[in-house]
């Protein structure tokens, strides 16, 4: 199902799969440091293949950036609603959801 929904599901389907990633815990909220967990995982995959602005050039520091843009009411964890509202006013987080496949486009 969460191959279905990364491929093929819409914006919201996407960040609501997306959100229960970054959510460890599963406690309705994303803190720093589960963030922190899952961009350092990223980060180590794709390694020296892109190369990062200096204010997102550590999982730190990519997180703080989005904390700062996302958490709305700055309680230092990030809701569902501010998770999705953030996402997509980020180009970037924007473009990798909307990304599809030919397959994708033919049906």
């Amino acid at each position: 199902m969460a191959l279905s929904i990364t491929s093929r599901g819409t914006i919201d389907e996407k960040l609501d799969w997306a959100f229960s990633l970054y959510d460890v815990d599963k406690d309705g909220h994303i803190t720093k440091q589960e963030m922190e967990n899952i961009v350092d995982a990223i980060y180590c995959m794709i390694g020296n293949m892109l190369e990062l602005p200096t204010d997102e050039d550590t999982p730190q520091k990519r997180v703080e950036k989005i904390f700062s843009n996302m958490d709305l009411n700055l309680d230092g964890q990030l809701t569902r609603e501010e998770f999705k509202l953030g996402s997509k006013s980020d180009p970037w987080i924007v473009q990798a959801l909307s990304m599809s496949t030919s397959d994708d486009d033919k049906s």
